[in-house]
């Protein structure tokens, strides 16, 4: 079996997260000696390249490769994270969404509407819309009701992060934060300003190099979040960027990762934080499923000083730290379980053509 997986997305997504996904599929499929893959894209980093092909059954393509040969093979399978091959329309298609156009921010009516036709066509003309957790698929189903039928949640392993050694971790912090320890968040430009004020008060409570790295969802967030920055006292120890920029490391080399305001595009992140045993604190949301309390500490972050006091907390407190990283890989095994006893379909074992 020939299973054809597209690297590329109309939707933005980090494509740090969309490599590792496609690692995780062949590392799944690796047992199986009936299947080959084609990993197609243009831009394919010469990390993940190399990652790729140490298994035998894997063949890069670009995609003007792939769209030669499969309209030579008579039996494939397209798996994509939102895009299309052409001249594939006669093999099933597989759709992994990742996020959903339905959460995006600060992007315009029209382009979250035509974001969001592109969205359901895709699951439309899928075999199956394959969503990796029971966020993803609650999430979807709730954004997408008259679709939901055609969604199904299945099982992909998390298998194969990189192994980071200290000297990997002190090189991460030197090119992000100068050096300095960091809290890691993703939030909201429109709570950029309440977290500030929160750091704030935890920088004059203790003089600390402690940084603080928003991951923004992009440019123009960015730019946003710089204005507002203009005048801020502790402006040195603030470093932007966006999501797309995101690299495993940053998560690996945290002191903690805050998440405000997301939904389920945030679980690969969540999931790679607690391999790499660093505690997450959640903003309290109603998007998040009981299934996820326990991956971390969630409060509400609007509550004055919440924030600042769990800056605090982790800060002067590393045995209480490690014992809420402690608590986010029990919730992993325990999740893990879960989708194993259930019988999920596999991601790509059992596929059907």
């Amino acid at each position: 079996m020939r299973l054809f997986i597209l690297t590329e997305s109309k939707f933005i997504y980090p494509a740090e997260v969309v490599y590792q996904k496609v690692l995780d599929i062949i590392e799944v499929g690796a047992v199986s000696a009936h299947l080959q893959f084609y990993i197609v894209g243009n831009q394919l980093p010469l990390t993940h390249q190399d990652l790729y092909t140490n298994y035998g059954n894997v063949t890069l393509l670009k995609t003007h490769q792939a769209e030669k040969l499969i309209g030579e093979v008579t039996n494939a399978i397209v798996i994509h994270f939102g895009t299309e091959l052409k001249g594939s329309s006669q093999f099933p298609h597989y759709f992994i969404p990742l996020s959903s156009p339905s959460l995006k921010q600060n992007i315009s009516w029209l382009s979250k509407w035509k974001q969001q036709a592109i969205f359901k066509k895709y699951i439309k003309k899928s075999a199956t819309t394959l969503c990796i957790n029971d966020w993803g698929i609650d999430s979807l189903r709730n954004q997408y009701p008259s679709l939901a039928n055609r969604m199904q949640e299945a099982w992909l392993p998390v298998s194969l992060l990189p192994k980071l050694e200290w000297v990997d971790l002190s090189e991460t912090r030197n090119e992000l934060s100068q050096s300095n320890n960091y809290f890691l968040m993703f939030t909201p430009v429109d709570n950029l300003i309440d977290s500030l004020k929160e750091f704030s008060l935890f920088k004059k409570w203790q003089q600390t190099t402690m940084s603080l790295v928003f991951i923004l969802d992009n440019h123009k967030q960015q730019e946003e979040a710089q204005q507002i920055l203009k005048g801020y006292r502790y402006q040195e120890d603030i470093v932007l960027k966006t999501l797309p920029e995101l690299k495993i490391e940053w998560l690996a080399a945290a002191y903690a990762v805050l998440l405000d305001g997301i939904d389920f595009d945030k679980t690969s992140i969540i999931e790679w934080a607690v391999h790499y045993d660093i505690p997450l604190l959640f903003n309290e949301s109603q998007s998040q499923p009981t299934s996820w309390l326990k991956a971390g500490e969630v409060f509400l972050f609007a509550e004055k000083n919440a924030l600042s006091n769990h800056f605090k907390l982790y800060y002067k407190d590393e045995m209480y730290r490690q014992s809420r990283a402690k608590m986010g890989k029990e919730w992993f095994v325990e999740l893990t379980d879960h989708r194993d006893l259930n019988h999920f379909v596999k991601i790509p074992t059992d596929l059907k053509s």
